[in-house]
């Protein structure tokens, strides 16, 4: 073990033996919201007279250890009343606060868009479902995944695609936890729609460097989405109908007070359109296509008081995408009839389903134990029929063939809140099995030829232990240190994996705060993928003992300066090294499942660097940002390049993002987001032309990286990722009205993506003109996109 992971478990030791001044006494409680009575994650308790503070856990726990005597706290949380309590206290005391949103919503809102409170340590944003409401949406659609991209160092892949990039990292480098369980695909229409529906959400935490140790699994990011736990007192309703979904959201008390539920369901209502006018204009129609894609999402959750110590939670998420076509095609010849029909279905979706119990140990120790499983699949069912009818009778031909892929987690985690004088440490243990399905085939026939090929299921086990320590010295110092064990077992053998993790903030003054961390991540697993968008083709993979996890280091240095009370400046840099990553070799792609998949990869390291800048500037009415982000990203493979690091196709090097939230009135709000980056690399051939005979060539197609052989045409390459496509920027804009007219709330939206209709580049394809010269030609699917979407509450 190395003297770095040494003095981690040396800082471990000091922290867990350090003894409590003496005569302090414990505050601790809960802090819930006034009128739902949710628990409030990430609220603010400060004693004055002491100077020393907390934050509430993500059960709305708190527990503040303070020398006995007068007390005066401070309790505060975004959009809410602050409210002030003073007492005299000798002993340890529970008190339970529950806050008032404030009156003036405007004011609510501006002020939990900023998103800039007095930050913690860098690379953490905590993300509040009005920001993401506010924010002008992609055809009228709210999406929690598309407004990280406003983010520094968060970036969008294609354009429209929900995925994201982070730090230089690949969207199956981002851990996206819902209620705490993997969503492996998080996404609908090819990547378009995030399955998180805002009105079911309770907030968002994100972290792009400074990763507390209880999470693992993934080299970029963390996306911890949590889903509203349903209002105790009284029933709610969400209604919205916008273009491309309408969604549904109700929510209430089982037992006021007590136990609440919430349910919300979301689903594509054009292809109800569609499919019916397809079948109608076709009905005369010897030949008929009838096509059908929809969409659809399902959250519930329930919450149980079981006594005012105890709670029990219910979660589910059902959501996923089908997409249908049935050709129908009838002719006849000289006596004789024909008949052909071919049904194509794909089906993707997610599952997850988890039980948690949260549990107050003593004034000083929270409990919260989970069981839970997630789940996606992929299926693509394809049916040929052929009836032929004659003189001689009739005869049927079909055939009948069924792709599939699948991923599985099944987890129980134990993870402990424990609150010191000074300090807070985190603990806990989670035990995991997965399975995972690669790819396979099942092809059935009427003349009893069938066919079964493909790789088999696998499974595998891991176990982890975590430990965060939090140590607050005085009001200018605070550290964290964390370490976590990961035991994989990678086809029947066993690997094990120390990482540690470190968080410094130095409060110089009032105003201005340095931030340092460093962070080692294990990925025990592998996306394989000829693309970017998040298809839903992509295979998630084990690592085995020949294809090892991933692996990547990151260290960061970062500032905040408050200029005063509307204007304030951020700025991270970052360097991060990443080993183990794969591609797929040339030639290769998912479509061969009959070959073992860890043949069709290579793995190889990557690097990325930058720059990250945030000015922000907010009044009552006004929050205004500017983010701009210069960064590099290399990937090195032994066999691309010459053995030679290249760009990631990814690999943006300015990254800008201008925009305000502008509330006009009291009912009327405005909003802009200019976007700027840098265009894509790719492998473009210097030279592209004929050959004056047939010779034996192969040529790569630079866009799907599969070997095409063509005996007519002649490439050459410089160096891979060396060209650059044209740059990308769009202007969105959107516009609210509300209006509150008694229990009933509602807003219209009007929104426009791409204002000035910039023609950006989807995808690029060559031509060939009849003189041999080749040019290559952009694909542009998102014009200007206006939208309306009507929004009611009561």
């Amino acid at each position: 073990m190395t003297k770095q992971k040494l003095a981690f478990l040396l800082l471990f030791l000091i922290t867990l033996v350090q003894v409590s001044a003496q005569n302090n006494i414990t505050i601790s409680g809960f802090i819930r919201d006034s009128v739902s009575v949710e628990n409030l994650y990430h609220a603010t308790i400060y004693e004055t007279s002491n100077k020393r503070g907390t934050i509430s856990n993500a059960y709305g726990f708190y527990s503040l250890s303070i020398p006995a005597g007068q007390v005066q706290l401070r309790v505060s949380f975004v959009g809410y009343e602050e409210q002030r309590l003073s007492f005299y206290a000798q002993t340890d005391t529970t008190i339970n606060f529950q806050l008032t949103t404030k009156n003036d919503l405007q004011e609510v809102v501006v002020k939990a868009q900023s998103l800039k409170q007095k930050p913690t340590f860098s690379g953490h944003e905590q993300i509040n479902m009005q920001t993401v409401k506010a924010l002008p949406a992609f055809a009228g659609e709210q999406d929690v995944l598309k407004s990280l991209t406003v983010l520094p160092g968060v970036q969008q892949g294609y354009e429209g695609s929900a995925g994201v990039f982070v730090r230089g990292g690949s969207p199956d480098q981002n851990l996206i936890l819902l209620d705490g369980v993997p969503v492996y695909n998080a996404t609908h229409l090819f990547g378009f729609v995030s399955v998180f529906t805002p009105e079911a959400l309770q907030s968002v935490d994100f972290y792009k460097g400074g990763f507390p140790a209880r999470y693992g699994g993934r080299l970029s990011s963390v996306i911890d989405v949590r889903m509203k736990e349903g209002n105790k007192n009284h029933p709610e309703t969400d209604l919205t109908i916008g273009p491309i979904t309408s969604k549904f959201t109700h929510q209430g008390p089982i037992k006021q007070g007590k136990s609440s539920y919430l349910i919300s369901a979301r689903r594509t209502l054009l292809d109800l359109f569609v499919t019916g006018i397809a079948k109608i204009s076709q009905a005369s129609n010897n030949e008929v296509v009838v096509p059908g894609l929809n969409l659809y999402d399902l959250n519930a959750k329930f919450n149980f008081e079981l006594n005012p110590k105890n709670r029990l939670y219910v979660s589910f998420y059902g959501g996923g995408d089908r997409l249908s076509s049935n050709f129908k095609d009838n002719y006849s010849f000289d006596e004789s009839e024909t008949k052909q029909s071919t049904k194509v279905k794909l089906k993707w979706g997610n599952q997850i389903g988890a039980l948690r119990w949260t549990s107050q140990l003593g004034n000083r120790l929270y409990l919260n134990t989970s069981l839970s499983s997630g789940s996606f699949r992929y299926n693509i069912h394809n049916k040929y029929t052929q009836s032929v009818k004659n003189q001689d009778g009739e005869e049927e031909i079909w055939s009948d063939i069924e792709y599939k892929t699948r991923v599985n987690n099944n987890k129980l985690q134990f993870l402990f809140d424990w609150y010191l004088p000074k300090n807070k440490i985190q603990f806990g243990t989670s035990a995991e099995l997965n399975s995972y399905l690669p790819g396979e085939q099942e092809i059935e026939r009427h003349d009893g030829q069938n066919t079964q090929r493909g790789n088999g299921e696998v499974n595998n086990k891991a176990l982890a232990f975590f430990m965060d320590d939090q140590l607050n010295i005085g009001d200018i110092f605070t550290l964290q240190g964390g370490l976590r064990l990961d035991l994989y077992d990678l086809g029947g053998k066993r690997r094990s994996y120390i990482t540690p993790r470190a968080n410094a903030k130095w409060a110089v003054n009032n105003n201005l705060s340095l931030f340092f961390s460093y962070d080692q991540m294990v990925q025990p697993l592998h996306l394989l993928t000829n693309s970017s968008v998040g298809l839903p083709s992509d295979i998630w993979v084990p690592a085995t003992e020949n294809v090892k996890p991933e692996t990547s280091q990151q260290i960061t240095f970062g500032s905040y300066l408050k200029f005063n009370d509307k204007f304030s400046y951020k700025f991270d840099s970052y360097y991060k090294t990443m080993n183990g990553v794969i591609n797929y070799k040339a030639g290769n792609s998912f479509m061969d499942i009959y070959d073992n998949w860890e043949d069709l990869v290579e793995t190889g390291s990557g690097e990325a660097w930058g720059f990250e800048n945030s000015w922000n500037y907010k009044t009552s009415r006004l929050n205004a940002w500017v983010n701009y982000t210069l960064s590099w990203n290399e990937r090195k493979f032994e066999s691309i390049n010459e053995g030679k690091a290249f760009p990631f196709k990814f690999d943006r090097r300015h990254d800008i993002n201008l925009g305000f939230v502008y509330n006009l009135t009291d009912n009327i709000e405005c909003s802009a987001v200019w976007t700027y980056q840098t265009g894509m690399a790719a492998t473009i051939p210097v030279q592209d032309f004929q050959a004056a005979g047939p010779i034996d060539y192969t040529i790569t197609d630079f866009i799907t990286n599969i070997d095409i052989e063509d005996t007519h045409r002649i490439q050459y390459f410089d160096e891979y990722n060396s060209y650059r496509l044209p740059a990308f920027h769009h202007l969105d804009l959107s516009v609210t009205f509300k209006k509150q007219m008694g229990s009933l709330y509602r807003e219209w939206k009007l929104g426009v993506y791409n204002a000035y209709t910039r023609q950006n580049a989807y995808m690029y394809y060559p031509q060939t003109s009849p003189t041999g010269e080749t040019k290559y030609k952009q694909v542009c699917i998102f014009p200007i996109i206006p939208s309306i979407s009507y929004h009611i509450k009561f």
